[in-house]
């Protein structure tokens, strides 16, 4: 019988965790690097497409990427027990999309470095909606460090000078996929992460089908676009299970900081491409936000002695 698509490599692995943890910081590292090349195309191509349009295409080919284990392990992969929380979450992550491709369009031009930075609060915005609204019990380090994780963003975003169109869709989209990621973390313990996945590309493919239809370019886009927009959908799937698959090998407190290399990939290519560099003050708001997730990632292990969820 062929492997169920939802068995972790790390049960079966038994190297040591060292060894682990190395391959899978490799798998985070050229996750970085292909999410930062998803972000880069769907730059350069919201400056003659909507973003919403490229959002659907996003979706849509990560939905025809995932059609081969439908076909594989047949119709009942996709059997839910939660169907309303698994369309919550869809709705979630639709948003987070939505919002995510028109920060960093052409027309609102917010930086890929900022905007990368701005999506790390998404840990502290999790920890809120797991206290108020799934009634989980969150400890005065993890309040402490989610505090402090939004002073980064304060520090950031100068709110005295006025927020930006650009830091507050990024901001959305922030508090947008980490009411994805915790209603994932809650779902996870009834469904398969393959299922979740599964649902996931496909109702965001059809909420996100009307806004395509509306925003669809007047003049078909030519094949040198389409194969650029099926690139962008291609890496950002892509860049999706390199993520998964790396935090499913190594141990989580020891690969989240592997992921701030999207960081440093995304200030490169706002230098080299765009002409864009970060303030100071960006810096600094960074340095709080990630040691502050890092801090609530580093306190979750602990106190679970598991990998945290990744977002799918």
């Amino acid at each position: 019988m062929a492997n169920s698509p939802h068995v972790s490599d790390a049960a079966e692995d038994n190297r040591p965790q060292g060894a682990r943890n190395l391959e899978g910081a490799l798998w985070m590292a050229a996750s970085g690097a292909v999410f930062t090349a998803f972000l880069t195309l769907s730059k350069i191509q919201s400056a003659d497409y909507d973003p919403g349009f490229l959002a659907f295409w996003r979706t849509a080919v990560a939905l025809l990427i995932t059609l081969p284990v439908i076909f594989r392990y047949g119709l009942g992969i996709m059997r839910v027990q939660q169907p309303g929380m698994v369309f919550l979450r869809s709705v979630f992550g639709t948003m987070g999309f939505i919002l995510s491709f028109y920060a960093v369009s052409d027309a609102v031009g917010l930086p890929l470095s900022e905007f990368n930075a701005i999506s790390f609060s998404r840990a502290m915005f999790i920890t809120v909606i797991a206290a108020l609204f799934l009634r989980e019990t969150v400890g005065w380090h993890r309040w402490g460090a989610t505090l402090a994780g939004f002073v980064g963003v304060l520090v950031m975003t100068h709110p005295q000078t006025g927020v930006s169109l650009g830091t507050g869709l990024a901001l959305g989209a922030a508090f947008c996929m980490a009411g994805a990621i915790a209603l994932v973390k809650s779902l996870s313990r009834l469904h398969r992460p393959m299922t979740l996945l599964i649902w996931a590309n496909l109702l965001s493919s059809i909420l996100l089908l009307p806004l395509a239809i509306w925003k669809w370019p007047a003049v078909a886009p030519s094949l040198l676009d389409w194969s650029m927009i099926g690139l962008m959908g291609l890496c950002g799937a892509l860049g999706q299970y390199l993520y998964i698959r790396g935090m499913s090998i190594g141990d989580a407190s020891f690969l989240s900081p592997i992921d701030y290399l999207r960081l440093p990939m995304a200030a490169m290519v706002d230098w080299l491409l765009f002409h864009l560099l970060p303030g100071p003050w960006t810096w600094v708001g960074t340095a709080i936000i990630i040691s502050a997730t890092f801090y609530i990632t580093y306190r979750e292990h602990r106190l679970s002695g598991r990998a945290a969820t990744p977002p799918l």
